[in-house]
């Protein structure tokens, strides 16, 4: 019989070594923490950027991309991915580099050269086929071509663009050779032929602007040729002129001095004035201008030119508020916007790139000039902003154009705008002097003064609905230039790419590509005010006033 009583347990003899529970050195312990804590800072300061940039953000309204929010996360084919995307906001992190503005050497060699059917620069004049309206068209209509007054290019704006600068002004027909039509990401399949400056407006009988794309055909991290347009860089001075980082201060009235002035709010009520009527008798002091001296000043890019010249045409649109106020819009297309950084990281990416300064003039006087700058702008007045100096340049208001992104402002350096302390700024300085007034597009738009007020305006004069649609017409000195680029409702890029697109991520709510811009009908050409933005407009009095201004609310 076996017995179940287990034997005792025997004592460990006196000289045994005791056994100790190892314990993690202390040093381990001090590094977990630090990652433990490093990790809610960073946390903890995302989501803070994250709630400033809303609540100082001026637009109010969604954009597209919020709105396809869902679709998008859903186009990851990495779970961990989506959640991460869906719950903390960190979108594409597996997926995420460095954008710099230029890439390697190696990088361009390794690129697939182009045809000479991309390569070379196209010229306006060389687009053929689509509508192209004559003068001849116009017979027997109240919108007969009109000329430019003089006084809109004795004060044309100069640009500074930024010495650093990757993407240069751009031709939008060119534009137009190496992008495609698509719907959203759905490639319409069309030639070249099918979407030119012309009849870029048939576009819109397919679908909705909204969901037209001008879809790059290479990739942009490739940075091609094309993009960049260096060869549109324009053409140095050579009068000996010294630019300097200096700049004449004006005095100028009150801001309610200014409200109190006709010309900064003319669609006010007042007298029931025709919209096409003000300014046609007042062009000059001298008189009206020969046809000779308004003829378009195009120039071969192989022929010399004068300083500020770039083979990038840039499009002066006119339109008349009444009560003798002229609105002089100057547009400017680059076919790339880099967007600017936070951390190192780049935010805001797209294809195409539509930038505007607006001049006002009153009987033939500037007043005020407007600089736009995302979502808003700043205005001055006309006799504060610094003015060019040299040989065809005297008394011409300087803008600046900030690198990457273009935005205009009023003076050289650092720009912040939205988030606090500069984490999120624009830079300008003196490079090279481009003057639109060289090469451009010159129209005439006649369109609704916008804003309540001016719609109570509007209904009180009766007109009818035929002087209340938009009309555009070339000016007199350009009478081929086409208007079907004009009327194209949809976007002048790619859509914003998938989630699922190793280019695409996005952080603190930002992406890093978003949709590419709409064209400048968009650009409330009918403003009353100078300003963009509805709601308040303060002009400016002075270039000191204007700096570390941030543009929201404007």
């Amino acid at each position: 019989m076996v017995s179940s009583i287990e034997p005792p347990i025997e004592a460990p003899a006196p000289d045994a070594p005791i056994l100790k529970r190892r314990r993690c050195p202390t040093y381990i312990y001090r590094h977990l923490r630090r990652f433990i804590i490093s990790i809610v800072l960073i946390i903890t300061v995302y989501w803070s950027l994250s709630a400033v940039y809303d609540y100082l953000n001026p637009n109010t309204r969604k954009s597209d991309e919020e709105n396809e929010d869902a679709k998008w996360i859903a186009t990851s084919k990495w779970w961990l991915d989506r959640q991460s995307c869906r719950w903390l906001g960190l979108c594409g992190v597996a997926h995420y580099r460095p954008d710099p503005a230029a890439i390697s050497w190696k990088d361009k060699r390794d690129q697939i050269p182009l045809g000479d059917e991309y390569t070379k620069h196209i010229d306006w004049q060389d687009i053929i086929g689509g509508n192209r309206p004559r003068p001849g068209d116009w017979e027997g209509d109240s919108r007969v071509l009109k000329d430019i007054p003089q006084f809109v290019l004795d004060h044309a704006p100069l640009i500074h663009l930024y010495s650093k600068e990757e993407f240069w002004p751009s031709d939008i027909a060119e534009h137009l050779m190496h992008t495609a039509p698509y719907t959203n990401h759905s490639s319409l399949h069309m030639s070249n032929t099918q979407h030119n400056v012309f009849n870029l407006h048939k576009l819109n009988e397919i679908a909705k602007g909204k969901y037209l794309y001008m879809h790059s055909k290479e990739d942009v991290e490739k940075r091609p040729e094309w993009l960049s347009s260096a060869y549109n860089k324009p053409v140095p001075y050579d009068d000996g002129w010294e630019e300097v980082d200096t700049y004449t201060e004006f005095t100028a009235d009150s801001a309610e001095a200014f409200k109190s002035e006709s010309w900064y709010d003319p669609g006010a009520p007042k007298q029931a004035e025709p919209l096409d009527a003000g300014y046609r008798a007042q062009d000059t002091p001298e008189g009206r201008p020969s046809r000779s001296e308004l003829k378009v000043r195009r120039r071969s890019p192989a022929l010399p030119a004068p300083g500020g010249y770039s083979p990038a045409p840039a499009i002066l649109v006119l339109v008349n508020k009444g009560n003798g106020v002229l609105d002089a819009f100057w547009f400017y297309f680059y076919s790339y916007n880099l967007g600017t950084t936070v951390f190192n990281i780049r935010f805001g990416n797209h294809i195409g790139d539509w930038e505007h300064s607006l001049i006002r003039f009153q009987n033939g006087v500037p007043k005020a000039v407007f600089f736009s700058a995302h979502s808003g702008g700043l205005a001055y007045s006309y006799n504060a902003v610094e003015k060019g100096k040299g040989k065809g340049r005297e008394g011409r208001p300087v803008l600046y154009s900030a690198l990457g992104s273009h935005a205009m402002y009023a003076t050289p350096g650092k720009h912040p705008y939205v988030l606090p302390f500069g984490l999120l700024a624009d830079v300008t300085d003196k490079g090279p002097l481009w003057d639109p007034a060289q090469n451009y597009l010159a129209y005439h738009f006649k369109t609704n003064v916008t804003k309540d007020q001016d719609a109570k305006y509007i209904k009180s004069t009766q007109l009818t609905d035929l002087d209340m649609e938009d009309r555009l017409q070339p000016a007199s000195s350009n009478p081929d230039a086409p208007m079907g680029w004009w009327w194209y409702k949809g976007h002048w890029g790619d859509k914003f790419y998938i989630l699922g697109d190793l280019r695409q991520w996005r952080f603190a709510g930002q992406y890093h590509y978003v949709n590419g811009p709409l064209g400048p009908r968009y650009k409330n050409l009918g403003r009353s005010k100078v300003c963009q933005s509805r709601g308040s407009c303060t002009i400016l009095e002075s270039i000191e006033e204007g700096k570390g201004k941030s543009w929201v609310g404007r």
